[in-house]
């Protein structure tokens, strides 16, 4: 008889264990399963069945303000605002982003590669001189291949910046003001090799002064 209640009682001893075991285990998993999901990035992602545009309609009015094949279409949450940033990608491809409100299609931004890596040309449309007449005045104040022509803001300042090339091989830049045709500068290789002359003459001489 005793034998059996010591039986009864190391099973009972044993179960009770195996709860706890199994218990221990089920709460790890709970709490492991908790800190996964906060684990998880939050990111600005929303979906289409928040926002009033699909995104065809997105699409449509992104081609329509700027030239290209659709490459990446998302829609995000950008600073409370839904956005849809739609790629586009040129013939000569060249990429297009462009940002398109999801509720009232208002085209937020376009940006293109080029205008991110030179933030200071301007359009030719924007100023009073065509690219023709900055050539011919640059070459009437000297002489040169035109070479390179450029236009950009310089302090404000529409500019075009014309590279001339002489028969000699060395290098004219001339600065011609893009709305009144005026030269604002004109720089040539030589110029700036009898400044460097004149600044190393300058060292010697303050050199000099400096032994004596």
């Amino acid at each position: 008889m005793q034998s059996n209640s010591r039986k009864i009682i190391g099973g009972a001893v044993v179960a009770i264990a195996l709860l706890a075991v199994v218990g221990s285990g089920v709460a790890f998993a709970q709490g492991s399963g908790s800190s996964l999901v906060s684990d998880v990035d939050d990111d600005d992602s929303i979906p289409e069945s928040n926002v009033t545009l699909s995104e065809q309609e997105a699409i449509d009015i992104a081609t329509a303000e700027a030239n290209g094949t659709v490459n990446e279409v998302e829609l995000e949450n950008e600073d409370g605002v839904p956005v849809y940033e739609i790629k586009l990608v040129t013939t000569s491809g060249s990429e297009t982003e462009v940002a398109v409100h999801a509720d009232d299609g208002t085209v937020l931004e376009t940006e293109s590669e080029d205008e991110e890596m030179d933030e200071d040309s301007i359009s030719e449309s924007n100023v009073s001189l065509t690219e023709q007449e900055a050539i011919d005045i640059a070459t009437a104040e000297a002489n040169g291949t035109v070479d390179e022509v450029e236009l950009e803001t310089e302090d404000g300042a529409p500019v075009y910046e014309v590279e001339l090339v002489t028969p000699n091989g060395s290098e004219t830049e001339v600065a011609v003001h893009a709305d009144d045709g005026t030269v604002l500068e004109t720089e040539s290789e030589a110029d700036e090799d009898e400044q460097e002359d004149e600044e190393m003459d300058d060292e010697d001489e303050y050199e000099d002064s400096d032994g004596e």
